[in-house]
């Protein structure tokens, strides 16, 4: 997994308040057809597999949530993992390349999750550890450190 610098996000006008809840993709400066949650792009990384994992915030104090995003080439979504719980903080303090499949992403005060992007084929039934009811797993498997 490598860095990259071709995506940023639109900018809005007006009043905060009435931003919409997802903004356009921009490809090295234009217009794609990709929406996302969030305001400012943080990260972004492109996988051996031609992928790009992007994460992206709200970039406002009140809305402490990050938003990691797995695009295919043609920047469609194929998976988004969120980093949010009502009256708490995920600001991203740093994400840090493990190796081709791996990021460990690091928000304040240490709290240090590992974020993994499985292959294709690992779609599957599961049921979750924290609520014991089945859930289906998508590409961003996260696991806390």
């Amino acid at each position: 997994m490598r860095a990259t610098d071709i995506f940023s996000l639109e900018r809005h006008d007006g009043e905060y308040e009435n931003w919409p809840l997802q903004t356009r993709l921009l490809i090295n400066g234009l217009p794609s057809s990709c929406y996302l949650p969030g305001y400012r792009l943080l990260h972004q990384f492109q996988t051996p597999a031609n992928e790009y994992l992007l994460i992206s915030d709200c970039d406002c104090p009140f809305e402490e949530a990050t938003e990691v995003i797995l695009l295919d080439s043609q920047c469609k979504v194929l998976a988004l993992r969120s980093f949010r719980v009502p009256y708490g903080a995920f600001c991203l303090d740093e994400a840090q390349v493990l190796d081709p499949a791996n990021l460990k992403l690091s928000f304040f005060r240490d709290d240090h999750w590992q974020l993994t992007i499985t292959p294709k084929n690992q779609f599957c039934l599961h049921f979750s550890s924290r609520t014991g009811l089945p859930a289906f797993r998508t590409r961003l498997q996260l696991k806390p450190l």
